[in-house]
């Protein structure tokens, strides 16, 4: 599966290899089958665990991970024209073939041939040399660079996603 397919997929039913908010820790350990560093942010309150090209963030812990429950999480794509070393892991453990930059008119086009979503689907929200198009009903949001000056190079150029939330 390319990177824009993968995308697609997400904005389409909200789950990323077949994780979930709400989920805890040990299910986000056997959906991401990608070694990570877990960061309580705040003792008992927040936990950050960050697989490289991926962040999950967690809240409501408590003792051990039992209380711990998914809020949120996000796919960091701009990380990946700097250390290709990313994409390669990710493919090895999940499928996912993330070349080093994704443009959203190919994830559009892999929305289009899939899911049939249209980008009309989306909220589309400008936050100032980005755009953020969100799906309302599984609450993910692509945040897409939003400048005719900036060029593919160590990150993403115009109209190429920067990164992807869920939740």
């Amino acid at each position: 599966m390319t990177g824009a397919e993968f995308i697609a997929s997400l904005l389409a039913d909200g789950s990323l290899l077949g994780l979930r908010a709400g989920d805890g820790p040990d299910a986000a350990e056997r959906a991401v089958p990608v070694g990570f560093l877990d960061v309580e942010e705040a003792p008992g309150v927040s936990l950050r665990r960050d697989h490289g090209l991926l962040e999950l963030s967690f809240s409501g812990g408590g003792d051990g991970t039992a209380g711990w429950t998914l809020s949120s999480g996000m796919l960091q794509l701009h990380r990946l024209p700097e250390d290709p070393e990313l994409a390669a892991e990710w493919r090895e453990a999940t499928g996912v073939d993330f070349a080093p930059y994704t443009a959203w008119s190919d994830v559009l086009a892999a929305l289009a041939a899939g899911p049939g979503l249209q980008e009309s689907a989306f909220e589309r929200i400008d936050q100032g040399g980005y755009l953020e198009y969100r799906n309302p009903a599984t609450r993910v949001s692509v945040l897409v660079v939003d400048d005719p000056d900036e060029e593919r190079d160590d990150w993403p150029g115009n109209g190429d996603v920067w990164s992807v939330s869920l939740g």
